[in-house]
């Protein structure tokens, strides 16, 4: 049922929504005494970025929902053709479709902005590396937003009631440039951490948390290619249907999930070392708390020399 769907769809947002709330303010508070860096802060602007942009995307999604339960409840489904795609509604899902395009490379751009600042320890072909998928994420990113902004003349076209309607996402050029960009882009991303990892001599557990983390990442981009299928079935088959359309937007969401959670799940590593740390601390005798604490500085000044092995597992 139509109902069922809808309530899912809300549920769905509502709770990654939340999510996203909690797990950005969690992860900046975990690393909140972390030294500040120009990289540093461009990674978490664009990280806070993400979020304010997830509000506002589920804002903008729940308006359009309620307009649509509105009219399915007063007139029934089959008005939902002629009396759901006003102008304000059209223009809601332009608002969404820059935004959720926004969101991705924004994260792209959290990912890479930590890499930055570890620069200054990558070797050399690695720091090539960084600097090229920086570049082509941030041409993809502008070559996207434009093409959704400019392919229909003049912009109103977008939300147009009339036969003359242009939605860019939904052509196939727009189709096949956007999802092909959000993908290659997702795949070099991963690469950086992949190779700069690999320079490194980390220890079993070490390995074992990033593996997961990389799991999750590269169910993101699996995620993409699903939604790939999605909007290629929709623009293919013409169906303008809003369960079409709205379970495009789910694999969105599903996609901006996998890899929120990729970026954010290193700090619960940290956040475990600070909290074992403490615990440990606070179980010693008195008169030995001093030296441990000497020894952990100690220790960590050692593992700060080290380069690139001790940033990769203190900060993420």
């Amino acid at each position: 049922m139509p109902a069922d769907s809808i309530n899912g769809f809300i549920a769905l947002v509502a709770f990654i929504t939340a999510l996203t709330i909690f797990g950005t303010i969690g992860r900046l508070w975990i690393l909140r005494r972390r030294p500040r860096t120009l990289a540093v802060n461009i990674s978490d602007t664009a990280f806070v970025l993400f979020t304010v942009l997830m509000v506002a995307t589920a804002g903008v999604a729940y308006d359009g929902v309620r307009q649509e339960l509105r009219i399915r409840r007063d007139f029934g489904d089959q008005a939902i053709a002629d009396m759901l795609y006003t102008e304000r509604y059209l223009e809601e899902f332009f608002a969404i479709s820059l935004f959720c395009t926004t969101q991705v490379w924004l994260l792209k751009a959290a990912f890479l902005g930590y890499y930055w600042s570890l620069r200054e320890t990558l070797m050399r072909k690695i720091k090539v590396l960084l600097y090229t998928v920086s570049a082509y994420c941030f041409v993809t990113y502008i070559g996207v937003i434009s093409f959704q902004l400019g392919y229909c003349r003049p912009i109103s076209l977008n939300w147009s009631t009339d036969s003359d309607r242009c939605l860019a996402t939904l052509t196939v050029p727009g189709m096949i440039f956007q999802q092909w960009t959000n993908i290659t882009s997702d795949i070099m991303v991963l690469i950086v951490p992949l190779f700069t990892i690999s320079t490194l001599n980390l220890g079993r557990k070490d390995l074992y948390a990033l593996s997961i983390a990389f799991s999750i990442g590269a169910l993101s981009i699996a995620a993409s290619v699903v939604r790939f299928t999605q909007v290629y079935y929709v623009v293919m088959h013409a169906d303008n249907s809003i369960e079409a359309i709205r379970r495009t937007l789910v694999w969105a969401v599903i996609e901006k999930l996998f890899a929120f959670t990729a970026f954010c799940l290193p700090c619960l590593r940290v956040f475990y070392r600070k909290r074992h740390s403490s615990i440990a601390g606070s179980l010693l005798p008195a008169e030995k708390k001093g030296s441990f604490s000497m020894s952990s500085h100690s220790n960590s000044y050692r593992s700060g020399s080290s380069g690139s092995g001790s940033s990769e597992s203190e900060v993420c």
